[in-house]
C-alpha cells in the first residue's frame, strides 16, 4: 500500500487541490483511497465537503496528541476518525488541535514516527493513502515523510515558488539518511501553469531541463483554471464538479503517472486521458495572448531516474541545485 505525501514548504502551490483531485482520480481508477489532512487549517477537509471541521472528533490532531502522550492504544484509533465525504472520498480531517499536537510531539519519544504508527493499522483497508502536508518543514511534515513511501512535490510555475525546491530536496535527503531510506520521489508536479505568459513557460522549461536525469518531473501539468477554485467552495473534486474539463483530464493523467511510478495499474478499464500536443493550447479555454515559442526550439522531455540511482539525487542536492537556482 503506497503512502504518498504531497508536500512543499511553499504555500499556495496547489498541494490541497492536487491531493483531493489525485485521490478522486485514483478512486475512479478503481483504487481504495484515504486522504489524510495534515494541515491545522483543515483546507483538505473543507475542500472535500466537511464543512464543520471544528466539530470533527477524533481528528488527526487528537490522535497524534494521544500518541505523543503514550496513550494511543487506550484511545480511539485512526479508523474512527475517517469521515466519508459527500463526494465519496474517505478523509481523516484536521482542525486547530493539530497545532497543539505538534507542540506535544516535540518532547515525545520516537516523535518522528507517530503518524506512521497510526497509519500502520490501515494497510489492509486501502490501496493508497495521500497525505496533504502543511506548508512547513516542521515535525508534522517530517512525520509525513517518515510514514510515506513516496512524495509528490507540487511546484507553482513561478520563479519564487521554484526556489523553494531547494529546501524540500534537502529535507528529503536528510529524511532518507536518518529516518526513511526508502522514501522515493514520485515526481515534481508543475501547477498553476499559465501558458499565456512567457514567465510561466520559462519556469516550466527550466524545471524540466534542470531536473532531467536527477528527479522525475511529471509529464502532466496542472494548468491555471478557475474551476479548480470553485470546486473547493462546493466541497467536490474537479472530477465530480466538471468531469469533462481539461483539469479533470489532467488529474486523470496524473493518476496514471502516479500508478506507473508505484509499479501499479488501474483496477478498472480507463480510456486514455493523457493530453495530446494538439490539446495543449486549449487547456485553459482562454485565448493565447502572447506569441508561442518558436517551433525550432528542441523539445524538452522529462526522464524519470530509477530509484536505484538515488545517490545521484544526493549529489544533486549537495552540489547541483545552486547552479540552476542562480545561487552560489
Amino acid at each position: 500500500m503506497p503512502i504518498i505525501a504531497v508536500a512543499n514548504q511553499k504555500g499556495g502551490v496547489g498541494k490541497t487541490t492536487s491531493t483531493l483531485n489525485l485521490g478522486a482520480a485514483l478512486q475512479e481508477a478503481g483504487k481504495r483511497v484515504l486522504l489524510v489532512d495534515l494541515d491545522p487549517q483543515g483546507n483538505l477537509s473543507v475542500a472535500g465537503g466537511i464543512v464543520d471541521i471544528d466539530a470533527a472528533y477524533p481528528s488527526v490532531g487528537d490522535l497524534l496528541a494521544l500518541a505523543a502522550r503514550g496513550r494511543a492504544s487506550s484511545g480511539p484509533g485512526l479508523e474512527s476518525a475517517i469521515v466519508r465525504s459527500p463526494s465519496g472520498l474517505d478523509i481523516v480531517p484536521a482542525n486547530a488541535t493539530l497545532s497543539a499536537a505538534e507542540l506535544s510531539l516535540v518532547s515525545a519519544m520516537n516523535r518522528e514516527s507517530m503518524l506512521a504508527g497510526l497509519l500502520k493499522n490501515l494497510e489492509s483497508k486501502y490501496d493508497y493513502i495521500l497525505i496533504d502536508c502543511l506548508p512547513s518543514l516542521g515535525l508534522l511534515a517530517i512525520n509525513a515523510l517518515r510514514a510515506a513511501n513516496g512524495i509528490v512535490i507540487p511546484v507553482q510555475a513561478d520563479f519564487l515558488a521554484m526556489q523553494g525546491l531547494a529546501q524540500i530536496f534537502e529535507t528529503i535527503a536528510a529524511v532518507r539518511e536518518q529516518l526513511n531510506p526508502d522514501l522515493n520521489i514520485y515526481g515534481v508536479l508543475l501547477t498553476l501553469v499559465d501558458q499565456r505568459t512567457a514567465h510561466s513557460r520559462e519556469v516550466v522549461k527550466v524545471v524540466r531541463s534542470s531536473l532531467a536525469d536527477q528527479v522525475n518531473v511529471f509529464s502532466t501539468e496542472i494548468r491555471l483554471h478557475v474551476a479548480l477554485k470553485e470546486t473547493a467552495r462546493h466541497g467536490r473534486s474537479i472530477l465530480e464538479y466538471d468531469s469533462g474539463s481539461p483539469s479533470a483530464r489532467a488529474y486523470r493523467a496524473l493518476a496514471l503517472e502516479v500508478l506507473r511510478a508505484c509499479g501499479d495499474e488501474p483496477s478498472v478499464r480507463v480510456d486514455s486521458v493523457e493530453p495530446t500536443t494538439a490539446e495543449a493550447d486549449s487547456l485553459l479555454d482562454l485565448p493565447i495572448l502572447v506569441a508561442q515559442a518558436p517551433e525550432s526550439e528542441p523539445e524538452v522531455v522529462a526522464v524519470r531516474a530509477p530509484r536505484a540511482e538515488a545517490p545521484r539525487f544526493e549529489t544533486f542536492v549537495g552540489e547541483g541545485w545552486q547552479r540552476w537556482l542562480g545561487s552560489s
